[in-house]
């Protein structure tokens, strides 16, 4: 929570006597200030693609030519890799052959079946006879769109042997090389993953999703800020999309997801970042120097200094550290005095000679957001 938290070397016992002709010892004072203050969370997150794509084959051949570099950037449509067509092609061919001929029985059926019945109504031809061509006029139909399905099959096989990218993205290594034989049981010739924009997952724990959703916040007001591996805070924000149903039963934790633009692919996929949930509202809150706090076995307090100049030890809750501040949440009021330097010299119940910290003895405020 502290950056730094100075050991108290006070005696919170009965206040040492001071000699009335000795000087007040000096010290630094700062006041205690409302400041707005943006609240932000930090957790460990992980970056997901939005899409991933495993390409495999679909029909079975040998790979005859690939057709983009390991690592490029791949557009949606582009051709990635080519099976042998020869057999393919042979399919179709012979499957629109087999439909012709199925179309010509087909037309040759329904002619004996027209000739068939008009001798029937002539009373020339046997009820047995129309009811021959009827079932052969049926038969010669299905005979022909069992023919087309099977076209169909064939054209759809032959153009698998051209395999192209569903979605956008950035390509990975290849599995196979040209020459190879490939199939739908063979593993994923390459990964194809989408770059923009990207994922970020990490846990929340129960306790403070519960706090926030009984504040009634939504993912919207707040934004999310990821900080890179170096050190270096990422330039886009992103957004809260999603969160999860139910807590991971090992550390009482929820999922949370936002998606974050990446059009430079600075964020890679499991990429690990540190995430920061940022409130996008600052609130007023009472914000006291780090330097001022001390800290003992009862928990940190900080040492006041009334209109009488005279010393106190004044308890106090803290919040979150923001810079070279401290949230103070009870014990303080606007506008107290504090010590933010002398420590060292006083006791409590002292009367000191402060001045007033400058900019130079105590640091600035962060800038509210």
């Amino acid at each position: 929570m502290f950056v730094a938290l100075v050991l108290a070397g006070c005696d919170s016992g009965t206040p040492a006597a001071q000699d009335p002709a000795a000087a007040p010892p000096a010290v630094i004072v700062a006041p205690v200030e409302l400041k707005d203050v943006t609240e932000e969370r930090t957790f460990t997150g992980r970056i997901e693609a939005i899409d991933k794509v495993q390409i495999r084959a679909r029909v079975p051949g040998f790979l005859k030519k690939r057709e983009f570099e390991e690592g490029a950037m791949i557009e949606k449509g582009q051709l990635l890799f080519e099976i042998e067509r020869d057999l393919y092609e042979i399919a179709v061919a012979q499957a629109e052959a087999n439909l012709s001929n199925a179309q010509a029985t087909l037309t040759l059926a329904k002619q004996t079946y027209d000739r068939t019945a008009t001798l029937a109504k002539r009373d020339t031809a046997s009820k047995a006879s129309l009811d021959t061509a009827q079932a052969q006029l049926t038969e010669s139909r299905a005979a022909v769109k069992a023919q087309e399905a099977a076209l169909q099959a064939a054209t759809l096989n032959l153009s698998y042997t051209r395999i192209t990218a569903p979605i956008d993205g950035r390509i990975g290594r290849t599995a196979y090389s040209v020459g190879n034989l490939v199939s739908v049981d063979s593993d994923p010739l390459v990964t194809l993953v989408a770059q923009d924009p990207m994922y970020v997952t990490f846990p929340v724990p129960q306790k403070l999703l519960l706090e926030v959703r009984k504040e009634g916040r939504g993912r919207d007001s707040v934004t999310v800020q990821l900080r890179l591996a170096d050190g270096s805070t990422y330039e886009h924000q992103g957004q809260i999309r999603f969160v999860d149903v139910e807590a991971t039963s090992s550390t009482d934790s929820v999922t949370v997801r936002a998606s974050i633009p990446n059009p430079d692919g600075l964020l890679v996929d499991q990429q690990l970042v540190s995430v920061a949930v940022v409130r996008k509202q600052p609130e007023r809150r009472l914000v006291v120097s780090q330097s001022a706090i001390l800290l003992d076995q009862q928990g940190p307090y900080v040492l006041a200094v009334g209109d009488d100049n005279k010393v106190t030890i004044q308890r106090i809750t803290t919040g979150d550290q923001r810079g070279p501040l401290i949230v103070v949440t009870s014990g303080l009021a606007e506008n107290d005095r504090v010590i933010v330097s002398g420590h060292q010299k006083v006791r409590p119940g002292v009367v000191v000679a402060p001045s007033q910290a400058s900019n130079a003895d105590t640091p600035a405020a962060p800038k509210s957001e």
